[in-house]
């Protein structure tokens, strides 16, 4: 009993500090080894893109494919097993929302219920699109350009209808500038921005107050940025929270992965950089803050790649699981499934290890002060 104890607990830390970038990532013995996070750029961290999985295919509406044109948005609920991906046009009325999910064969296909499709049309320059509760058929999309600029959520729960739940005008505190707008969102819950010592523009520790149970996360394509709002879904309110640079002066999709605590950026615009935060930052100057940058990755490709998903580290095997790249204007290229994406798998699954192995960590985690003795040792 004791020696499962002393196991679970010394996994419990390995996991807990490889999610966390400001921290030592901890790997020792049965292949684990101390590391530092890293800034330098490094290789694609998956297969080239001519050895991914072209999905594009799968759209199979009638007449012409629509993911050949514009599509620009995507994230991976991992409740529902539903990738969720948006296109901004051509044109504003032509913008659309779908609901992607396995076919039980290997590949996906577009979902659907009681009869309908699940595709939802005519939203805007629709740019990003996440989810808050994996729970409810709600999206929030990020919809750009002069006069929009806002963050908006919609029931989805009747396929082929979109309600308009809330319409947050985010465009005061964001640098438009002619096509140059608001790419990619993705929502952060404050178990994350908690366990990150995340902080608002003052430097002060910061979950939200609204209610979501989590803050919002907005890419930006005119300098990069990141900035961050706390929506409130009741009074349709909000508190900017933030800017947050990111080193590059394109971002053009956001992925926070929930199973690491890590925020994926992806740089478009000829940068072609997938970066890598653990949501730490540091002022610069006038309320604005740089990010810290644990892992930059080349891209896989210099098209225009815009929308990023990614599967949980759970789901991890043999060290690499799933990620999704949209390709805006990609013809019949357009939405590409990397099957060997390796970052975030490092050590999300401890192998066993014997008792003298077990032993041996524990004693370096405890000298670390990184493990607590057991109550009834101290």
């Amino acid at each position: 009993m004791f020696f499962r104890e002393l196991e679970n607990r010394v996994k419990k830390v390995l996991v807990y500090r490889a999610s966390r970038a400001t921290d030592w990532a901890i790997v020792a013995l049965a292949g684990l080894v101390f590391a530092a996070p890293v800034a330098a750029q490094d290789t694609w961290p998956a297969e080239a893109i001519s050895a991914s999985t072209n999905l594009t295919a799968i759209e199979g509406g009638p007449g012409e494919n629509d993911f050949h044109s514009d599509l620009s948005a995507a994230v991976w609920n991992p409740v529902t097993r539903t990738l969720w991906l948006g296109r901004n046009g051509p044109g504003d009325t032509n913008s659309k929302l779908w609901a992607v999910v396995e076919d039980g064969a290997g590949s996906f296909e577009i979902d659907s219920r009681a009869g309908s499709r699940g595709e939802w049309t005519n939203f805007g320059d629709l740019e990003g699109v996440t989810q808050a509760n994996f729970q409810e058929d709600v999206v929030y999309l990020m919809i750009e350009g002069p006069g929009e600029e806002r963050i908006k959520e919609y029931d989805v729960s009747t396929y082929g209808t979109a309600i308009l739940n809330n319409d947050w005008n985010t465009l005061p505190f964001l640098p438009v500038d002619g096509g140059s707008g608001a790419e990619g969102i993705t929502f952060v819950p404050d178990s994350a921005l908690s366990t990150a010592g995340f902080v608002d523009e003052n430097g002060n520790l910061y979950t939200s107050t609204q209610g979501m149970g989590g803050l919002m996360f907005v890419g930006h394509q005119n300098g990069g940025a990141v900035y961050v709002f706390d929506l409130n879904r009741v009074t349709g309110g909000f508190v900017f929270v933030g800017e947050y640079l990111t080193g590059q002066n394109d971002t053009s999709g956001l992925e926070f992965d929930r199973s690491t605590g890590q925020l994926y950026i992806w740089h478009d615009a000829g940068i072609d950089i997938l970066s890598v935060s653990d949501l730490a930052s540091t002022p610069v100057s006038g309320g604005v803050r740089q990010l810290n940058i644990s892992k930059s990755y080349d891209g896989p490709s210099s098209q225009n790649n815009e929308g990023i998903a990614v599967l949980p580290a759970n789901e991890c095997i043999g060290g690499e699981r799933s990620f999704f790249m949209t390709i805006d204007d990609g013809g019949s290229n357009s939405l590409r499934w990397y099957q060997q994406f390796t970052d975030g798998c490092e050590i999300t699954a401890v192998p066993s290890m014997g008792l003298l192995g077990l032993i041996t960590l524990a004693a370096a985690l405890l000298g670390l002060g990184l493990l607590e003795r057991p109550r009834h040792l101290r």
